[in-house]
Order: structure tokens, then sequence, then C-alpha cells
């Protein structure tokens, strides 16, 4: 054997026991390694991330159906019913100063193509955002913070926040670069401008949506002992111990109310303002207007979207009425509803006969 022989021997010995050790390794752990194969899913480089060999699940598919069938739900039904059920005022009577939120009209969204799931992410997450105006103190976060905004503020109700959340987690992962199945893009493709344009719908009755959500919760947490009448209509002479029932805005004066919560011998006001906010002029002065309408003792809670008036804005409204106005902000506050309305009514010496 001659030296180049030996060399050649001595260069392979090393790779091709490498092999071997590969092979039995293989061979012997194959489960082991395919399983930690599986956990490699994800690859972050920089400027993204990408899912390595992860495809959408075919379910996907029936989570588009779920949210469209969800979403598809007569959204005016209980809005527009609740207006237009109230009866007229007497020919001698003066209108009541309304306080219901009116409904939106519906601009229907450009006819576009939904070709995959990325685009009716990004579509539908732009919806989110205005459905969820104003913005909650701190300003909007990710799309499933958003969504958990509209459903605490009656917009969506918990299976349509549900769909809807599963329906973004699926996208998320087709934007990360998981393979979409045939079945669940043709879903997308079929389904997606009706989501849309659902979506797209509720602006027109979200604010109305929330006026209805909050009495409605009230109820829920009613606590033993106290009433609730929602949708009241209020004289401004019900008190009838100082008013001045000569003059004729004293007589005639009535306001609508949300809730009207009596406690013993106590009562108080809930008002819902969807979109009172700062800098709404308009809201204010239309809130202003409202309180005078009201007995002149009875303490009232303010219940806003978003962040909280200025402390000039609120001086202005308390101006306007002489009993207790507090300002519940429902994005930050919801779960002190009760405890505010129990202070209210505990500093109240009002109470307001039932209908």
């Amino acid at each position: 054997m001659n030296d180049s022989t030996v060399l050649l021997a001595g260069d392979l010995a090393w790779p091709i026991t490498v092999l071997v050790i590969a092979t039995t390794v293989l061979a012997t752990q194959r489960a082991p390694i395919g399983r930690l194969i599986d956990r490699l899913k994800l690859l972050r480089y920089p400027g993204g991330e990408a899912q390595l060999g992860i495809a959408v699940p075919e379910g996907g598919a029936d989570t588009i159906l779920t949210l469209v069938d969800a979403l598809s739900r007569d959204l005016t039904a209980g809005t527009a019913g609740e207006v237009t059920a109230r009866p007229p005022a007497r020919a001698d009577e003066i209108e009541p100063i309304q306080n219901r939120e009116p409904l939106g009209e519906f601009e229907p969204l450009p006819t576009e193509e939904v070709s995959n799931l990325v685009m009716l992410r990004t579509k539908a997450a732009n919806l989110v955002s205005e459905l969820a105006f104003p913005p909650p103190p701190g300003g909007f976060g990710p799309v499933s913070a958003t969504i958990d905004v509209l459903r605490t503020r009656g917009v969506l109700d918990v299976t349509q926040a549900d769909a809807l959340r599963d329906a973004m987690d699926i996208a998320d992962q087709a934007a990360r670069g998981a393979v979409v199945p045939r079945r669940v893009a043709l879903a997308v493709e079929n389904s997606g401008p009706a989501i849309l344009e659902q979506l797209a719908l509720l602006r027109t009755v979200a604010a109305a949506k929330f006026e209805e959500y909050v009495p409605d919760t009230l109820r829920r947490l009613l606590p033993p002992g106290w009433s609730t009448d929602i949708d009241r209509t209020i004289p401004r002479t019900e008190r009838g111990d100082d008013t001045d029932r000569s003059a004729p805005s004293a007589t005639h004066a009535r306001a609508r109310v949300d809730g009207l919560v009596t406690m013993s011998d106590r009562s108080a006001v809930v008002e819902v303002r969807a979109r009172l906010q700062p800098g709404s002029h308009g809201q204010i002065e239309a809130v202003r207007d409202w309180l005078k309408a009201l007995p002149s003792d009875l303490p009232v809670l303010l219940v806003m979207l978003g962040e909280g008036l200025t402390g000039r804005e609120l001086r202005r409204i308390r101006d306007s009425h002489d009993g207790a106005v507090e300002v519940l902000l429902w994005d930050r506050d919801a779960d002190a509803l009760i405890m505010i309305l129990r202070e209210l009514l505990e500093a109240s010496d009002l109470l307001v006969a039932t209908r």
C-alpha cells in the first residue's frame, strides 16, 4: 500500500465515521428528532418572522363562516324599534328633550375583491378601529384588545367577539407565512366581502348599542332593594316643592333619561352619552340643555367613552345643574357603576315618583 492510498484512507475515515454515527442516530432516534423539528415552527429574522412548515388549519374555513353568521344578525333590531315605539307627545305638551343616540347613515364600502386572509385582516382591523371610536384611554392597542373594548361597550356580543378574534388569529398565521389551504382561501374569497360589509354596517348602530348596553348592565347588576326605570321621561316640575309652576318653561319642560334609579326614598339618573368627548362643544351644550330640563336637585351620573372631559368642560356642565353631576368613564371604570351610583343616592334627598 503506497503513501497515496494511506493518505486517502485517512482523509475519508472521519467523514465516514460521522456519516455512520449520523445514520445510526437517525435510525434509532427518529421519533424524538421528528418531535424536535416539529417544535421549530417560528423563524425570527431582522425585520420580521416566518412560520416554518405550518399551515392554517382546515377548520379556518369554518371560523370564517362562523364569523359571517355571527355578524349577519339584524343589527338594527332593538335600536330602531326602541325609537319608533315611543308615543307622540300630546298636542298641549312640548316634546321632551331627547337623549337617544341617532342611527348613523350606512356608507357602503367600495366593491373590492378580498383575495386572501392578509387582505381581509388588514381591512377588518381598520373597521374595528373605526367602531371603537372614541378610542379608549391610552389609545388603541392590538386588534384583540380593540375587540375586547367593543365587547365591553356592547357593540359586539360574546359570540361575535370570539368569532372575530378567532378569524384574526388565523389571519395572523397567514401573515407570518403559514400555508393557507384551498378550502380556507375559498371561504375568504366568498365570505370576506360580507364580513367587511357587516362590520361597516355596525358603525351605524355602535353608539345606539352602547346606549342600550349600559342600562341592560345596570338592570343585571342592580342590588336588592333598588329599582330602575329605563327610558323614562321626567318633568322638571316633578319634585313640586320649589318650582314656579306658573312659569310656562317650568310647567312644560321635560327630559328623557336612559335610566332612573331608586334606592329607598332617593333617586338618581343614569345617562349614557356615547358621543360626549373632550372638545365636542355641540355635545357639551346638548348635555347642558338636557340637564336644565331635569328637576334641579336630581343627581346625575353621565356615562361616556374614551378620555374624560377637561376640568373646564366638566365645570361648565356642572354649572347648569344644582344637583350632583358625576362622570363615569366606561372603558376604564365600568366596574365602578354601582359604587358611584350608591354614593350619589346616599348623598341625595330627592325621590322621583315612579310612573
